[in-house]
């Protein structure tokens, strides 16, 4: 990342410190904190991680930061969409969110690729065969990550475990339009394809239409209950920055 997308990736971290955090992360701080405690604790999903981080590279922003924030996210939907509902027994929750964690750390592990769900899905299948997961646990784990890419219908089949998993790794998944977007994803996106600031003044209009589309179609109670305050936030943000990126940049020689 050179210099420039540096200093522009710092001014949008300043702009976004200014925003309250967005409902869902200070309503679910205790289920996030379970979700955190079995990210980092949890005996095979600690070998996994480890295992997959020579393979999560942030070329286009969906490396390590960001499966760890879809993967803890994913595990907190599933917290609070049964645990706090009082639908089923504490440690079967607890094993769910496990299952979520590993679809959020293997979701994008084909993210460069066309069809990268199906292909992802594919991967992740002959990845977890070598840890302690079932069989059912691991086409779980499958189904999520072939149906979370956005705006497509999602595949039908298998037990009411199976769908809840699947809606969380897609909720979770889309909670990242909002401020991550902003503050991560769109730098190493920048700095990837070589933008310069002229280049994303003139794209940025079009970007930010796909926030407003993304919002209609979060798939669990509490994603649609939440995630388009997720969403509201990042669009505020991104709103900041284009209008940063106009004083500073647009007409400037410089930014070419």
């Amino acid at each position: 990342m050179d210099e420039v997308t540096r200093k522009l990736q710092r001014e949008a971290e300043r702009i976004a410190a200014r925003h309250p955090l967005p409902e869902f992360y200070s309503r679910f701080r205790a289920p996030a904190a379970l979700a955190r405690k079995l990210f980092f604790r949890h005996p095979t999903l600690s070998i996994l991680r480890r295992d997959l981080q020579p393979f999560l590279h942030d070329e286009l922003g969906h490396g390590l930061y960001h499966s760890t924030r879809v993967s803890i996210d994913t595990a907190t939907l599933v917290c609070v969409e049964l645990l706090y509902q009082g639908k089923i027994a504490r440690d079967r929750v607890e094993r769910l969110m496990v299952l979520g964690i590993a679809a959020g750390m293997l979701h994008d592990i084909r993210r460069n690729e066309e069809e990268h769900a199906r292909l992802g899905a594919e991967e992740a299948a002959r990845v977890l065969k070598r840890y302690s997961l079932g069989c059912r646990e691991i086409q779980c784990v499958c189904a999520a990550i072939r149906n979370h890419e956005a705006f497509t219908t999602p595949t039908a089949g298998g037990p009411e475990w199976f769908e809840l998993i699947s809606d969380c790794l897609y909720d979770a998944d889309k909670f990242r339009w909002g401020p991550d977007t902003f503050v991560h994803t769109l730098w190493h996106m920048v700095s990837q394809q070589g933008l310069s600031p002229r280049d994303l003044i003139a794209r940025f209009p079009w970007g930010m239409t796909g926030l407003a589309r993304i919002s209609e179609t979060f798939r669990t109670g509490t994603g649609r209950q939440y995630g388009p305050g997720i969403i509201d936030t990042g669009a505020e943000i991104g709103k900041e920055i284009y209008q940063y990126l106009r004083r500073h940049y647009q007409g400037d020689s410089n930014g070419q």
